[in-house]
């Protein structure tokens, strides 16, 4: 939750996402009766407006620092897919000790199962859009790329100055870093969410001791000779 109180001072300021990326200048903040801030806007430039909901607002030292969309929407659904998973493994573990009634713990562990199916839908379209986002990054890094070779040529075949050689590929490279790391946030949450998906909920089954197998042919019994005393 951020309040009024903690947003207002970054009002007509530059804001950024949480790579570092400049999205532009903080003009307007929304906000209820009791001072909790409810969205705000950003100017990306003279015409172009952006509304920023609180949720994706996150305060800093020194900042006002804005998630990305992706990020909201995949960490409340890691954290929907670990609670259920936990009250699973807490149920199971219940129901092994005896500790609750048989219906009880049917009753539990079908609106859970319910759940957990529903949340796991979530997950996979969220995946969907965490592996479009990968894509649009990855195009975005060839693009920079692309560009740094072009006005590298330029500079090379000194048809423009070593300053502003300079000066557009350290833009480029800083820009081209901040996709990259964005990438790896997101290949990270991707990973997340496949083994959150893919846990183990179910309680430990004790394995069954082998028998030895008996031989498939039967031995011939031993002779058993009786020898008797001869008189002498």
């Amino acid at each position: 939750m951020v309040t009024l109180d903690q947003v207002e001072k970054f009002l007509g300021q530059v804001v950024r996402d949480e790579y570092g990326r400049n999205l532009g200048k903080l003009i307007a903040v929304f906000a209820d009766v009791s001072g909790n801030v409810e969205a705000v806007e950003i100017a990306t430039n003279d015409y172009e407006l952006i509304k920023v909901e609180a949720e994706r607002l996150m305060k800093a030292p020194d900042a006002l620092i804005v998630l990305p969309e992706w990020k909201v929407t995949v960490i409340d659904v890691e954290n929907r897919l670990d609670r259920v998973k936990r009250r699973l493994r807490s149920l199971e573990e219940l129901n092994r000790k005896s500790m609750i009634p048989s219906h009880a713990y049917e009753e539990m562990r079908k609106r859970l199962d319910a759940e957990f199916r529903k949340v796991k839908e979530e997950s996979a379209k969220v995946k969907e859009m965490l592996k479009a986002r990968i894509n649009d990054l990855e195009d975005q890094i060839i693009r920079f790329e692309r560009d740094m070779a072009s006005v590298y040529m330029l500079y090379m075949s000194n048809e423009i100055s070593e300053q502003s050689y300079k000066a557009s590929i350290d833009f480029m490279r800083n820009a081209k870093s901040k996709c990259l790391d964005e990438k790896k946030d997101v290949e990270k949450h991707l990973e997340l969410l496949s083994k959150l998906e893919a846990e183990q909920t179910e309680p430990i089954k004790a394995t069954s001791v082998t028998q030895p197998q008996l031989p498939t042919q039967q031995q011939a019994p031993i002779p058993v000779v009786i020898v008797e005393d001869t008189p002498h």
